[in-house]
């Protein structure tokens, strides 16, 4: 499959599926922002809300599609539309309407127990549903043979209790009735592969392969697995509510990246990679945290159980840093900062010398 201004992306396709699999063709796959210093001119359109903006199907795609010329997609970097009204949508499903910022939305809890969750039929007729799969069919009509389009993010299992209930609630319910998180996780997780195929057959339809927020690629049904929640919670609380869900998930989908949120989820670390069908670890350490290279040892561990790593480096002189603790099969570097074509150029360079095994 070839793109106006990625004619290389099935050179792409065929790292990330190696990079899956903790193998490696000529170099790791790079994502890496390099601008074009072409003018962008965004659709002037003022909107009486914010919600009317999010909403705005046709005016969303335009943006994006102007977008396009701002940047060169060198390495496996790549134009991508991610369809998109926040990560409470699924919650959507449940009954939950949606409160909008400049740049997220977030839900207005519905339910007064988890409990309760197990009474609530998801209803795919909301508005919110509506709107994500109309920005899809427009990408892909619109983006044929220029962009790809993403699968939305969607939040389940504790996460999802979380919007549907309240973040505080949940987390005392966790004291007051532990056996009701399990069950509503179960509960709304039967309903997993219905929101997730409902988009994923939309866009395979099509022939691309699939990606998301997390800018991967893989030509079955791939996912970013997570669960901010559990920065909040014990691994015996984890074990005994939340995991056999995202367990559950993993073993659905064909390939899966783990997304551990924060040094206070490190706890679960171990947990995680110990999954027999976990692919890959996306460890974000947040703001203040930085750089990439403070946590060789996180990166280390998930490469020496089997799993490759997505590695969100500072800059390059980051990934670089890096580079000296971990091995090239199963790293995928996606680098910070902004950088000239010959800055990028040089660091895919590099990438292959190290590689290969030659100095650097």
């Amino acid at each position: 499959m070839q793109l106006e201004c990625k004619p290389d992306l099935d050179r792409s396709l065929e790292r990330f599926e190696a990079w899956w699999d903790g193998q490696i063709i000529d170099r790791p796959p790079v994502t890496i922002y390099t601008p074009s210093g072409r003018d962008v001119k965004t659709p002037d359109k003022t909107h009486a809300t914010l919600r009317d903006r999010w909403l705005d199907v046709e005016y969303n795609v335009a943006a994006f599609e102007a977008s396009i010329a701002g940047e060169l997609f060198l390495g496996d970097t790549f134009p991508m539309f991610f369809p998109n009204v926040g990560p409470e949508v699924c919650a959507t499903l449940f009954g939950c309407e949606l409160e909008f910022g400049e740049t997220t939305s977030w839900s207005q809890p519905v339910a007064a127990s988890c409990r309760e969750i197990l009474k609530i039929q998801p209803n795919f007729e909301n508005v919110y549903w509506h709107t994500l799969g109309e920005l899809t069919d427009l990408s892909l009509q619109r983006g044929a043979g220029k962009w790809l389009t993403g699968i939305p993010d969607l939040h389940m299992d504790g996460d999802l209790l979380a919007a549907l209930r309240d973040p505080q609630e949940v987390c005392l319910e966790f004291y007051d009735d532990i056996d009701a998180i399990r069950a509503a996780c179960e509960y709304t997780n039967t309903f997993y592969a219905t929101i997730y195929d409902e988009l994923y057959n939309r866009i395979t339809a099509t022939g691309q392969p699939c990606t998301t927020w997390a800018t991967y690629l893989h030509s079955g049904r791939a996912y970013v697995t997570s669960c901010d929640l559990i920065c909040m919670i014990s691994p015996e609380m984890l074990e005994r509510t939340i995991m056999p869900s995202i367990r559950e998930q993993m073993g659905w989908l064909d390939r899966n990246m783990f997304h551990l949120d924060g040094p206070g989820a490190l706890k679960h670390l171990d947990t995680m990679l110990a999954c027999k069908d976990l692919d890959a670890l996306q460890w974000v350490y947040g703001d203040g945290n930085e750089p990439a290279a403070k946590w060789a040892e996180v990166y280390q561990k998930a490469q020496s159980a089997g799993k490759s790593i997505q590695i969100y480096a500072v800059d390059i002189n980051d990934a670089k840093a890096l580079a000296e603790h971990i091995k090239p099969e199963g790293a995928w570097f996606q680098v910070g900062g902004s950088h000239t074509r010959a800055e990028t150029e040089d660091f895919l360079r590099w990438a292959e010398r190290w590689a290969a095994g030659k100095k650097v």
